[in-house]
């Protein structure tokens, strides 16, 4: 293809790049990258003809984002709670399911147990109480107060489909006649003999399939549940680094030698000088020698003097310029025991003073020869050290509520002393610490070696030239290998994904992909400091596989049938030894197979319940006719059958049932909730 069909058929990619090139020189480059984001304000579905908005989607992602939630499926929780609350909402009201503010106290400060908040708040009893401290600490602020009513917004609703799935999970019974039944496929035995002439010891070339017949296969087949696909997208991609060139980190180096020379000559203090060139508020750096003993510029640091400058060195993917403030030493980890006096309300000052003469009236009781751990028994409202006497051992620092700390570190061994913290009022008895260390107190200016918006741009052409030339996947593929770009293939990609093999953040490239057409080459899309470039290789639909995605799989399922024909007549008279004898095969045993697992290890590792069934349905000492099973043509003669030994009850069996179907009832109930509510997922 000549260069000029090329750029026709691009030429809106084309005018982008000359856009983009003009724009260079007016903006700055992540400006301009800005300028390419998508919109918002289109629906992306649509739920029992109820639109949702990409405005109302993206909005409660963000603010999801914002109470502090992530990860790579935050996206398709949020897309999952819009639809299914649309789609239940008429269910709720219909049922008078509601979530009182009582309940959802008690949610949160009691011992109401949510799936949801232990997944999400409550993994253990650690974070429970950071949670409950903080929620009740955000009713001191306007902020904070709005924030507990994000909170309780989103409980509350996860609260309601717990309810509801509750009610479904209840409604799902299992019988003791199911129990039998299961127990006697489980326990009834059958053995028997048996001549088999495996499919894969057919040679192929004895049976003749023409394309008639795979189409044929294909449509008896196509329908089957193992060959139903669900939507997708196959996509291959290439990733264009977007690396800073040693131009870019000796620019970064230049400028830190002279902010050098400027620092060292500063009337101002450190932390207002780093403030002002940092852009931020001063945070020092504490380390020990432990931390650097393998970087030589900050080993330095401990030989060094008390105002020095050591750098610009390089650390990891950045620049940095270091002052030593401060030399002291402190030690790592700490033991203590504590008797928690627990507060209603930290906030209020007259329970923190009672509580506070508790604490007084239990020290003067250690002096007087107390026992700690019995007083810790007795008293204490921590459940989580009250049974090993209130002892924490061996903390790290930034483990505890910042007073409880102070008082643990800053005290010596046999120290006792009550302080206040959100939780109440800690009496507290320090009993180690570990063996104070060096430490160094610096003040760092840093600056991260980043793409220069000229280095931006370079990198943004190079993509671009590639996605126009790239106007097939051979000469995709072609082009990524003159490249030196290695391909990523990810098959059966699903709308809303973010992550691919190979690539995080890959939401905008999946949304390009189902907004694309089969052959499409997408425009360079940044993520991770990449250039990606995508071509879509498949649009997959959901129901039935398209005939020519699956051919080589129905001419493999043709010839099987094929050679179960042939061999059916083959095998058709004789007695076992006999039939052995024509077919090259052999005789062989079978013994105490069971309806529920009809697996007969010496004849292949997949199930044969035709087989086993035949075993079962004919009496002992006939033989069957043949059996085209899943490994291969089949006859029979069953030896012995052996009967369950009865039972009064089959309770384990029920159990065990009930247990399976209740524990699959909630993912049933969202596919059918969708197929129900007739979802159109339009998330481009």
């Amino acid at each position: 293809m000549s260069m000029i069909q090329q750029i026709r058929n691009r030429q809106g990619l084309l005018i982008v790049m000359i856009g983009i090139g003009m724009l260079g020189f007016l903006v700055p480059y992540d400006a301009v990258i800005a300028l390419m984001g998508q919109g918002g304000s289109q629906d992306v579905g649509e739920v029992n003809g109820t639109a949702i908005s990409g405005a109302q989607y993206q909005m409660e992602v963000q603010e999801r984002r914002r109470l502090g939630f992530s990860g790579d499926q935050l996206a398709e929780e949020v897309w999952s709670d819009l639809t299914s609350n649309v789609v239940l909402q008429d269910d709720f009201d219909a049922l008078g399911l509601t979530v009182s503010d009582e309940e959802y106290e008690e949610m949160l400060f009691g011992s109401a147990f949510s799936p949801y908040m232990n997944r999400a708040f409550y993994s253990n009893a650690e974070n429970k109480n950071f949670w409950q401290t903080n929620f009740d600490a955000m009713l001191s602020s306007e902020q904070g107060v709005r924030d507990f009513l994000a909170y309780k917004q989103l409980i509350v609703s996860k609260r309601k489909r717990e309810k509801y799935d509750n009610l479904v999970t209840a409604g799902i019974y299992s019988n003791s006649l199911e129990g039998k039944y299961d127990y006697l496929g489980a326990n009834e035995k059958v053995s028997f003999n048996y001549v088999m002439k495996a499919f894969n010891q057919i040679d192929d070339s004895e049976v003749e399939v023409s394309d008639s017949d795979v189409r044929a296969y294909y449509n008896a087949h196509k329908d089957d549940a193992d060959l139903l696909q669900k939507a997708g997208r196959n996509i291959t991609f290439v990733r264009i680094p977007l690396q800073a060139s040693p131009e870019d980190a000796q620019a970064i180096e230049d400028e830190l030698t002279s902010i050098r020379s400027v620092w060292e000559n500063s009337e101002d203090s450190d932390s207002l000088f780093v403030a002002t060139v940092n852009e931020q508020a001063f945070t020092s750096t504490v380390l020990k020698e432990a931390d650097v003993e393998t970087d030589v510029n900050e080993t330095a640091f401990f030989q060094a003097e008390e105002g020095d400058i050591v750098g610009p060195y390089l650390k990891g993917q950045a620049y940095r310029l270091a002052r030593i403030m401060d030399f002291y030493s402190e030690s790592d980890s700490a033991s203590c025991r504590h008797i928690l006096l627990k507060a209603t309300n930290a906030q209020d000052k007259e329970e923190m003073a009672g509580l506070m003469q508790r604490a007084d009236s239990l020290k003067r009781a250690l002096r007087r020869g107390a026992s700690f751990a019995d007083l810790a028994e007795r008293f204490s409202e921590d459940p989580g050290s009250k049974s090993t006497g209130g002892v924490y051992e061996l903390f790290p620092r930034g483990r505890m509520v910042k007073p409880f700390e102070n008082f643990c570190f800053e005290n010596k061994p046999g120290a006792i002393g009550a302080v206040e913290t959100a939780f109440g009022v800690h009496l507290i008895e320090v009993l180690e610490q570990t063996a104070a260390k060096a430490r160094v107190e610096v003040a760092l200016i840093e600056r991260t070696i980043e793409p220069s918006p000229t280095t931006a741009r370079e990198s943004y052409s190079a993509a671009s030239e590639f996605a126009i030339q790239a106007t097939s996947r051979e000469e995709f593929m072609q082009s990524a290998g003159d490249a030196g770009y290695a391909t990523n293939v990810a098959t059966d990609v699903v709308r809303g994904s973010n992550s691919l093999s190979g690539l995080r953040n890959a939401a905008e490239l999946v949304a390009w992909a189902y907004g694309a057409e089969e052959g499409e080459v997408s425009n360079p899309i940044l993520v991770d400091k990449n250039y990606v470039v995508g071509f879509l290789d498949r649009i997959t639909k959901k129901g039935a596989p398209e005939f020519e995605y699956v051919k080589d799989q129905m001419r493999t399922g043709a010839i099987k049938q094929a050679k179960g024909e042939l061999y059916q007549g083959k095998m058709k008279t004789g007695t076992l030894e006999e039939i052995a004898a024509s077919v090259g095969a052999s005789k062989a045993t079978a013994s105490n197979v069971s309806l529920k697992f009809p697996t007969i290890s010496a004849a292949g590792s997949q199930a044969e319940p035709e087989v086993v069934g035949m075993a079962f349905a004919i009496p002992v000492g006939n033989v069957s006719n043949p059996i085209i099973g899943t490994n291969g043509v089949w006859v029979i003669a069953p030896t012995s059958t052996s009967e369950a030994t009865v039972k009064n009850d089959y309770l384990t069996e029920q159990t065990t049932l009930l247990s399976r179907a209740r524990g699959a009832a909630a993912i049933r109930l969202s596919n059918a909730m969708m197929d129900a509510g007739n979802l159109q997922d339009n998330r481009n």
